[in-house]
């Protein structure tokens, strides 16, 4: 086995302790961990599905993590603006 290859599944695994982890500290009251956490979960997912399309040869996978990750700040951004309230 190329060490390359092995690196990439452990580079999976260490995303996924990170989505856990995230899911840990968005489970606050706080509105800003929760948009935090959903924030990493997206762009690890993103990367996980990046790593995946190489593994496998994949290229849409490409495609939908770029969607995912352009859509994820979309969303943060909106849902700043909407609770940053008026600007009187």
């Amino acid at each position: 086995m190329d060490i390359l290859f092995i690196s990439k599944y452990l580079v999976v695994i260490a995303l996924i302790i990170l989505m856990l982890a995230a899911l840990r500290a968005g489970a606050y009251k706080s509105t800003s961990m929760g948009l935090l956490a959903s924030s990493v979960i997206i762009n690890a997912f993103a990367v996980v599905l990046l790593i995946g399309g190489d593994i496998y040869n994949l290229g849409f996978y490409r495609d939908i993590s770029l969607a995912l990750i352009f859509f994820g700040f979309v969303g943060t951004v909106v849902f700043a603006v909407v609770l940053g309230g008026d600007d009187k």
